[in-house]
């Protein structure tokens, strides 16, 4: 089904349910928040774009609710990725979320458990995290479990923009660990954070209490890499 919104309704529900106690004893559900990086809408084919192959998100929209009207609110800089975070993690919209944006500010309303995490965890929750935070707070106090936590979004790697150069080879490989970026460490950092995910799964299920897991991508922001297989799946002639 297909639902209009303009903002974060259902984190606000969320937010809702949990603070006044409803979710709780057998109504708890297992909470899993899949965050993409930069994704677009015309990046999965559920939506009408066949020549993309996302077998994974498919089945996610068609077993549940796609917001196809969902729309960011702005920010008060340039990476507006720090300002949908900080709505994300407090709960509030845009005018309230910059009073708070900064560091120490947060790291008080993340101890007066007024965070989306410290809300789940006083829920019964148990909480995991990975992959991009870019929250002025320490992800390792806000989750129960975090690992792999990143940056904003990698060191910048000037080969892969500003090409081809005229009469020249491209010198760029997205595929190629040399180049950094995702592949500082030598595995994509995509690679690591489902790994991370599956792991967290696997501990979650010797453990009584429901789990929240915020799985943060930073991929598909700059810059733009991937593993050669799914390169091959869209060749750039075409």
């Amino acid at each position: 089904m297909n639902v209009r919104c303009r903002s974060l309704p259902v984190l606000s529900l969320l937010w809702l349910l949990v603070a006044a106690g409803v979710v709780r004893g057998a109504e708890r559900p297992n909470v899993l928040f899949l965050f993409a990086d930069d994704q677009c809408y015309q990046t999965i084919r559920a939506y009408g774009y066949e020549e993309i192959e996302t077998p994974n998100l498919d089945r996610l929209v068609n077993r549940g609710t796609t917001f196809s009207r969902c729309y960011n609110m702005g920010g008060w800089n340039g990476a507006i990725c720090v300002a949908s975070r900080t709505m994300l993690n407090t709960g509030r919209y845009i005018w309230h979320a910059h009073a708070v944006s900064n560091g120490k500010v947060l790291e008080q309303e993340r101890q007066a458990g007024r965070f989306w995490s410290e809300q789940l965890k006083q829920a019964g929750y148990r909480t995991y995290m990975t992959g991009k935070w870019h929250v002025s707070v320490d992800a390792a106090k806000a989750f129960d479990v975090a690992r792999h936590i990143r940056p904003g979004m990698p060191k910048q790697t000037p080969d892969g923009y500003n090409r081809p150069h005229p009469g020249q080879p491209d010198p760029w490989d997205p595929a190629d660990p040399k180049f950094g970026g995702f592949w500082e460490g030598g595995k994509h950092w995509s690679e690591i954070v489902a790994d991370d995910a599956i792991d967290y799964l696997q501990d979650a299920r010797e453990r009584q209490s429901p789990f929240f897991m915020y799985i943060a991508f930073n991929a598909p922001h700059d810059p733009r890499q991937s593993p050669s297989e799914y390169l091959a799946k869209y060749p750039a002639e075409s």
